[in-house]
């Protein structure tokens, strides 16, 4: 192969180069740039703007005139220094050009339509990238920004999650727990996994977004599936008054598996929810569950809701805890400007209060209280375990020696007794019908 071929393939070149200096305006005019589909169609559309294939044309020529130039060098055994310099030139242009090539290029899929070999440079032109003084020095920021948010994401992720799974995923436990899980793998599968960076880059550049502005997008993402997961981990505990409504309606509905459930997943996304404790151990209390009961009774007691204050100062009397129970009763009682009780709970703290003095043969004090509660039930009409006093008041005036009056109460004992709804009063009443009959048998 002669001199000859290269001479004629870099004055090819030379003169493809040219047409495209001259041209190289129109590349950039809006109103000229060809979109993926006119490419597409170029061949066989006698519609599409012949600018739009003269553009196409001038790349292509350049493109394969440059290839030429190439095949020529590898088969030339003799190369001048001359004609090397003049390709550098040409080759310089093609380079400064690449920014307006570039709006071609990103149209057209050279390595599929063409199968260029890899050394061929020019048909993988791209514009070089112009170092921003601000952004680009704050890449290893944002890439930090990057990964502390995708660490944050999987703890909250694993947080959440817990909360939500415990005792088996509801419908809205798995809603939520796959929704943020899928969040959180696309996110970070697109920051971590190779797979998934070149899909995150296809997507910017489909978008148009600047490569400079990659990390600070990436960030952004990160940060906001960050404070998505933040917002979802404080509104645990709205959702956890959801789950205490839904237990307390199954309760009255008298489904008491799916009220545990409910509760139970209530004080697992809000372990604060008192009030889910107090329903809890109502429940326990029905299962005959007296220690799980008192637990949650001791949370919720914590928080001076005075009904359960009032239920665990009964099981401490029942555990002949008296001195707990007398503490906590009187404390209630003397808090009651501060804490509030309805009448029907502060008539149980009463009651109670006449219990544990009886138990600790405190009888004066016994009386005083157990007339105090009758008081309040009478004054407020209420209607609700109304013979539990009485029973009471009966023993503590068989302790005092005072039994026409003992025989009285243990009357009024039995008279308004439900032992079907109260366990204590049970055991009252049998005593109350032992000493009526012992009563009848003297007579």
């Amino acid at each position: 192969m002669t001199d000859s071929r290269l001479e004629l393939a870099i004055k090819r070149y030379k003169i493809a180069i040219d047409q495209l200096n001259t041209n190289i305006d129109t590349f950039t005019d809006p109103k000229q740039i060809i979109n993926s589909q006119v490419v597409a169609d170029i061949d066989n559309s006698t519609t599409q703007p012949e600018e739009a294939k003269k553009q196409l044309t001038q790349i292509l020529e350049v493109f394969t005139a440059r290839d030429e130039v190439q095949a020529a060098l590898a088969d030339t055994t003799q190369t001048s220094g001359e004609s090397l310099v003049v390709i550098a030139q040409q080759d310089k242009i093609l380079k400064e050009n690449a920014t307006a090539i570039a709006t071609i290029y990103e149209t057209v899929d050279w390595q599929t339509s063409f199968n260029p070999p890899k050394e061929a440079w020019w048909w993988s032109l791209k514009p070089e990238r112009k170092p921003h003084k601000f952004w680009d020095q704050l890449d290893w920021f944002w890439s930090a920004v990057s990964i502390s948010s995708l660490t944050i994401s999987l703890g909250l992720v694993g947080d959440i999650s817990s909360r939500f799974l415990t005792g088996g995923p509801d419908t809205l436990g798995a809603l939520a727990v796959s929704t943020q899980s899928i969040l959180t793998l696309l996110t970070a599968g697109g920051a971590l996994t190779l797979a998934g960076q070149e899909a995150y880059k296809r997507t910017l550049k489909r978008l148009n977004i600047p490569e400079q502005f990659w990390h600070e997008i990436s960030a952004g993402f990160s940060f906001l599936l960050v404070i998505g997961l933040l917002g979802l981990r404080l509104s645990l505990p709205q959702i956890a008054t959801q789950y205490n409504r839904w237990g307390f309606n199954n309760y009255n509905e008298g489904d008491w598996g799916s009220a545990e459930e409910n509760y139970q997943r209530a004080i697992k996304l809000n372990p604060d929810d008192t009030l889910a404790h107090f329903r809890l151990g109502l429940l326990y209390e029905e299962f005959q569950k007296l220690d799980l009961a008192r637990t949650e009774y001791q949370i919720a007691a914590q928080d001076n809701i005075p009904d359960a204050i009032n239920n665990l100062s009964r099981l401490y009397i029942l555990n002949k805890n008296y001195p707990a129970a007398a503490n906590l009763l009187l404390k209630t009682l003397a808090d009651e400007q501060k804490l509030k009780p309805s009448a029907e709970t502060k008539y149980a703290l009463l009651k109670n209060l006449g219990w544990v003095r009886l138990m600790q043969s405190h009888y004066p004090d016994a009386e005083v209280k157990l007339l105090e509660a009758i008081d309040l039930q009478q004054s407020a009409k209420l209607t609700k375990n109304i013979a539990a006093p009485h029973c009471l008041l009966a023993q503590v005036m068989e302790a005092q020696k005072n039994k026409k009056s003992a025989l009285k109460e243990w009357e009024t004992c039995i008279q308004y007794a439900d032992i079907a709804s109260s366990t204590d009063e049970d055991g009252w009443v049998i005593t109350a019908q032992k000493r009526l009959a012992e009563q009848e048998n003297g007579k």
